[in-house]
Order: structure tokens, then C-alpha cells, then sequence
């Protein structure tokens, strides 16, 4: 599971997510947290092509995450260093903080500040 709010830096973690889900032949949830189900699903076809996009509930979006990861019985969640529309309560010291603290499964911080593919960690670029 994936971790976005469709934001540029949100886009490179769930890049990221579908690279790996790719390699591994696992199966990829794109969650927002808020909206709706109808305008997630074409992002999610768009930038993780055979991901499943998930709206989940909630005022506070770590909070969210970590349950939605619970009720999907995920093994890995991935959230990116930034974060939630680029407000400055939601960088590093927030939402993927108290996302790696709270979740029972493994978390990965992607890096989402790179540009042209330097984020991958397996980029030639």
C-alpha cells in the first residue's frame, strides 16, 4: 500500500511503490485519504497502471493510513518524506513519522525530493 494525495511528490512515492510491486509481483493499493473513489481511480491507472485505488476516511491523515493498512492486511506501507499537499505540519516530523511509529507492518519512507528518477534507487539516470 501506497500513501498519496496526489501531489507531485506524493506521484514519485507511488511510482515508486508500482516499480517495486512490479518486481515483486505483488499486488498495489493506492490510498488517499479523503475525496472520492471516482477521481482516485484514473490517477491510479495513469501512474500505477493495475493498482487498486482505495479512498479511506479521516481528518487525520496518519491515523487513516495506519488503519486502512489494518483492515487491508497489508505487508508493506509506503508513504514519501513528504508529504499531504506540501503543508509544513505534514513534512518528515509528521504524517510518515507517526505512520512508521503506528503501523504493525514494515513502512518505507521514499525519498521525494529527487528529480528525474533519482528517487529510484535502482535509476541508472
Amino acid at each position: 500500500m501506497v500513501g498519496t494525495d496526489r501531489s507531485e511528490t506524493a506521484t514519485r512515492a507511488v511510482e515508486w511503490a508500482a516499480e517495486m510491486a512490479r518486481r515483486y509481483e505483488a499486488e498495489l493499493v493506492v490510498l488517499q485519504v479523503g475525496g472520492e473513489q471516482g477521481e482516485l481511480e484514473p490517477y491510479v491507472a495513469e501512474v500505477a497502471p493495475g493498482g487498486r485505488a482505495l479512498v479511506a476516511p479521516g481528518d487525520e491523515p496518519s491515523a487513516a493510513i495506519v488503519a486502512a493498512a489494518e483492515r487491508e492486511k497489508i505487508d508493506v506501507l509506503v508513504v514519501g518524506n513528504l508529504g499531504m499537499s506540501g503543508r509544513r505540519e505534514f513534512l518528515l516530523g509528521n504524517v510518515p513519522n507517526r505512520v512508521s511509529h503506528s503501523a504493525r507492518c514494515t513502512v518505507v519512507i521514499v525519498n521525494t525530493v529527487g528529480g528525474s528518477g533519482r528517487w529510484l534507487p535502482w535509476s541508472r539516470k
